[in-house]
């Protein structure tokens, strides 16, 4: 991979998730697990999903490193838990897999329509989708709203929820 990857352009790729997108999904992540939140600035006040996890009770780390160098070991963690930078998703989520620990993900709804995330889920019935109630109106960094409001879902693996399709 080159360098391009690993360094992200915060300008373009750091947006915030609204509080009621993490208060909805609170309820399928395991409070006795170590949460990382691997997507932030070099700004230790950035990564605000984090903050907000810990004030819902969670155990979130979120050291600033290179995600496609690092390991849940590294970082003390069982499972991934984020809003991850939607133009590496093919990246990231190629990468978790092959890590093979539990994820959560908010991603475009567009991932459904591709190629890689087809072949992904017909290999894996660990993979389970929960929808969301509405768009996402993501939290730009300087705290406007986001211009492009995205349709979003959430991607799970190993997560051991009901259904593959869980309505939120």
């Amino acid at each position: 991979m080159n360098n391009q990857l690993h360094k992200l352009d915060t300008n373009k790729t750091e947006y915030y998730t609204p509080d009621w997108v993490w208060d909805c999904l609170s309820k399928f992540i395991p409070k006795d697990m170590v949460i990382w939140e691997a997507f932030r600035s070099e700004d230790i006040n950035s990564c605000k999903s984090a903050e907000y996890l810990r004030e819902l009770g969670f155990n979130v780390v979120n050291p600033l490193v290179d995600f496609f160098k690092t390991t849940f070991d590294d970082v003390g963690a069982d499972v991934l838990i984020s809003n991850p930078p939607f133009n590496l998703k093919k990246e990231i989520l190629l990468r978790l897999i092959e890590l093979d620990k539990p994820f959560l993900l908010i991603l475009p709804n567009i991932i459904l329509n591709t190629k890689y995330f087809i072949e992904l889920c017909k290999k894996n019935i660990n993979i389970q989708i929960i929808i969301l109630p509405k768009r996402v109106d993501f939290i730009k960094q300087n705290g406007g709203e986001s211009k492009s409001t995205f349709h979003t879902l959430v991607v799970t693996y190993k997560f051991n929820l009901n259904n593959r399709l869980i309505f939120c």
